[in-house]
């Protein structure tokens, strides 16, 4: 799965260079704030509604000839979840996080087929993300990063909603797969939707279903890096990490 990820120092700009067959807007909005520790939107208290943690990612969706940069909700919010965070009959909180590709049936559980339909695709870029290796206790992080690009571009599925000051805003699931022969060597069993190529960009957010279905698969080893991090990775909202020197970036 993805729970974690990071963006350092990311601008729209280079990422519209790097995707050169996505098409900007003439302007573009504020590049995203640097995080190196941001988990889906949580609350600090499950019994209070008011200690409601937000926490977005940067996202790009097709709109009319474009395909626009924005800042989206993590995770998904399906539309009967009216702008809240999901919950079954029960009241207990549903994970949309993550939204596992399937092989048989529908592409995706009940909750994403909406977006899937209406062709919601949506593109997400982090400069790395986190895996933790189940196979040990306690967990040890991960980082997760590209070798032979300047971030990930991770396949995602996204959900419109409006607020209650009439603000329309969008929510975004990170799509997985089978993870890789390096994602099984440190222990985990999924791993995000990766894009392989710049050309692929377009292709995800505009293509026919079935052609966007090909671009789900496992990401090749060889361009794939894992490194051990700090075990402060773990705690929600927790920048105060000293991350190995590659991590830094300008």
């Amino acid at each position: 799965m993805c729970g974690k990820a990071a963006v350092s120092h990311l601008k729209w700009k280079d990422v519209y260079a790097w995707a050169t067959s996505l098409t900007p807007d003439s302007a573009f909005p504020p590049d995203p704030a640097s995080r190196i520790n941001i988990s889906p939107s949580r609350l600090r208290r499950k019994s209070e509604p008011d200690s409601m943690v937000w926490e977005t990612l940067p996202t790009i969706f097709a709109d009319g000839d474009i395909e626009r940069p924005t800042e989206a909700i993590w995770p998904f919010l399906p539309y009967w979840s009216r702008g809240q965070l999901p919950r079954n009959k029960n009241g207990k909180l549903i994970s949309t996080a993550n939204a596992r590709l399937r092989h048989s049936g529908s592409a995706f559980a009940p909750s994403y087929m909406g977006a899937w339909s209406k062709n919601s695709r949506v593109l997400i870029p982090v400069s790395w993300f986190y895996e933790f290796d189940s196979r040990v206790r306690p967990q040890i992080p991960y980082a997760v990063l590209p070798l032979h690009a300047p971030f990930w571009l991770l396949c995602g599925l996204g959900s419109w909603f409006t607020t209650e000051d009439g603000a329309k805003k969008l929510s975004v699931s990170i799509i997985t797969v089978e993870p890789n022969e390096v994602l099984k060597s440190v222990g985990h069993h999924r791993s995000p939707a990766i894009l392989r190529n710049q050309d692929e960009a377009v292709q995800w957010l505009r293509a026919p279903k079935q052609e966007a279905l090909e671009l789900l698969r496992p990401f090749p080893e060889e361009s794939m890096g894992v490194e051990k991090i700090p075990m402060g990775i773990k705690i929600p909202g927790n920048e105060d990490i000293e991350m190995p020197g590659y991590f830094i970036r300008n």
